[in-house]
């Protein structure tokens, strides 16, 4: 079964480089987007992440945000892909931090994939990430219990679109191996902030553990050609496949 993928903007934060850029670029800020991703072309309408719930919470909270009216999910939707939030089957979360959850509310007819190592941790969050954990956008008020699928490790959510533990980020993270056209593509989530993770061999800033992450980042070399990173600046809102080379 081959997939289609197309990026979607979900708005941008302004942040340190060296918390994505292991202890590197300290004193560099810049502003980096937020992704979702869209696959279609195999039977089923995949969503993978869905963005932020509210600029001002995430202003007011975690840094500096902006976010134009075609980044909100609902819009990137239906100008990327022609649906409403209605129309989506699946939503993978790679992993439960706000900027990846944020709009899981909006897809009721979905089923949720996530990794249950990142259940546990994200209802029971270590000290230094409890901030990035909002519950309110993936607990019962936002996602029906029942609606959620757990799994643990590696597995096939359907054929073509393959999740696997790349923890490092947070203790339950998971990446999406999508069959493309073009080859293998990750979206890697936060395994990979920007492409320069992955080519230079760099962890990212916010971490759970170290040596972990750099384990996720050589499994994602291992498995894919193509990858999509959760925060790279490189890649064109609404891009349709022809993502950047794992190998640079």
């Amino acid at each position: 079964m081959k997939w289609k993928a197309r990026a979607l903007r979900m708005g941008e934060l302004y942040v340190e480089k060296s918390s994505l850029t292991y202890q590197n670029n300290v004193g560099e800020h810049l502003w980096i987007p937020m992704w979702a991703t869209a696959l279609s072309g195999g039977g089923y309408n995949i969503l993978i992440d869905t963005g932020i719930h509210d600029l001002k919470w995430v202003k007011e909270n975690i840094c500096p945000c902006r976010q134009q009216s075609d980044e909100i999910i609902t819009e990137a939707l239906r100008q990327g892909v022609g649906w409403t939030p209605e129309d989506v089957d699946i939503v993978i979360n790679t992993h439960l931090h706000y900027d990846h959850t944020g709009n899981n509310n909006l897809f009721s007819n979905a089923r949720f994939i996530v990794q249950k190592k990142e259940w546990e941790a994200a209802n029971n969050p270590i000290p230094c990430q409890e901030s990035i954990y909002l519950k309110k956008l993936f607990d019962s008020s936002a996602v029906n219990y029942f609606n959620w699928r757990f799994v643990d490790g590696e597995e096939e959510i359907v054929p073509g679109v393959k999740v696997f533990l790349t923890p490092g980020h947070s203790d339950g993270h998971q990446s999406v191996l999508v069959n493309t056209e073009e080859g293998n593509l990750c979206v890697s989530g936060d395994v990979a902030n920007l492409l320069e993770n992955i080519h230079e061999n760099i962890p990212a800033g916010i971490l759970t553990c170290t040596k972990e992450m750099y384990g996720s980042m050589e499994e994602v070399r291992k498995r894919a050609e193509f990858i999509l990173p959760g925060h790279e600046y490189s890649i064109e809102k609404y891009q349709n496949c022809n993502f950047p080379l794992i190998k640079s």
